[in-house]
């Protein structure tokens, strides 16, 4: 029976192109943020970086994630989902830049990159999910919530996962690099869809 809702879900989503999107806006801002975060202290810690700073980065980048979300919120209701969508992209990007280009012991540039990696990641969840519950209809609502929740958290362990190959056969500038194709990917489908319903 889950299954079922879980097909019929996924079948409205895709028929719906904002739902779509909201989508793939949730799953894409997800697996880019945790799979550059969870790298991070991996990349820091090869230069013998102290826990402290290590801590201090990713404490700036979990800030980055929450605490401006009631602005993101706002944000949203003024410009528009797609809009939002389109800004977290443009901030994504630029912390993958940002995060790509520092050394391992560039502290401050590092906590720039993942304070924006934190904004961004909230910037695509908060517009996806709004535009995802709003662009279903009421009879797919919580399956569709679920099916979202369900992506995204697999998402991030794929994410997780792919992280540690990239790095095992690469560095961290070309895993910040890598994420970035996706990030553009979901920033070309958003100006597409904007576009078309202008």
């Amino acid at each position: 029976r889950e299954k079922r809702a879980f097909r019929k879900a996924f079948s409205t989503i895709r028929s719906i192109p904002r739902a779509w999107l909201a989508l793939h806006a949730i799953v894409i801002g997800h697996i880019t943020m945790v799979t550059i975060m969870v790298m991070t202290p991996v990349h820091m810690a090869h230069v013998d970086v102290s826990l402290r700073l290590i801590g201090l980065v990713i404490s700036v980048h979990v800030l980055g994630m929450y605490a401006l979300s009631p602005v993101v919120g706002k944000v949203v209701d003024k410009i528009g989902r797609i809009k939002t969508i389109i800004v977290g992209v443009v901030i994504l990007l630029t912390s993958a830049i940002i995060s790509g280009l520092a050394y391992a012991d560039a502290v401050v540039q590092l906590g720039i990159g993942l304070f924006l990696l934190g904004l961004g990641w909230s910037c695509t969840l908060i517009a996806g999910s709004t535009l995802l519950a709003e662009s279903l209809p009421d009879e797919i609502k919580a399956s569709g919530q679920g099916l979202s929740d369900l992506s995204m958290n697999g998402g991030g362990a794929l994410g997780g996962a792919l992280a540690g190959v990239i790095i095992a056969f690469s560095s961290y500038g070309w895993l910040c690099a890598t994420m970035a194709l996706p990030v553009l990917y979901l920033g070309v489908k958003a100006l597409r869809l904007r576009a078309s319903s202008i």
